[in-house]
């Protein structure tokens, strides 16, 4: 598993779907890659925190703000791990997949 900060770009998942695709034709390896976006989890006191603490280097506002937002977070990551794994251990024809991962929205 890997993780990437696409911040708010819309065109970094369907690059890096095109991308593997590419690979995957090329090298002729037929590995399921499943893209599973994590935004739809973050709640906006984590948003904030992190804008505090990594933006304006706030630690002491940023800090406690991101914990909090981990904290009510957790569970719905939670679910979202387990879902991408099921999604992993599905069959499918696709060889690459797109978790949008609207459902764990606040």
């Amino acid at each position: 598993m890997y993780t990437i900060g696409r911040k708010s770009s819309k065109l970094v998942v369907p690059a890096m779907k095109d991308l593997i695709l590419l690979i995957q034709n090329k090298h002729q390896f037929n590995e399921k890659i499943i893209f599973s976006n994590t935004s739809p989890t973050v709640p906006m006191v984590m948003s904030i925190g992190g804008f505090f603490s990594r933006g304006l280097k706030i630690d002491f506002i940023g800090v406690p703000l991101l914990v909090l937002g981990a904290q009510q977070c957790c569970d719905n990551i939670f679910r979202l791990v387990e879902n991408t794994k099921q999604m992993g251990h599905t069959p499918s024809e696709e060889r690459v997949i797109v978790l949008e991962n609207t459902a764990y929205k606040d």
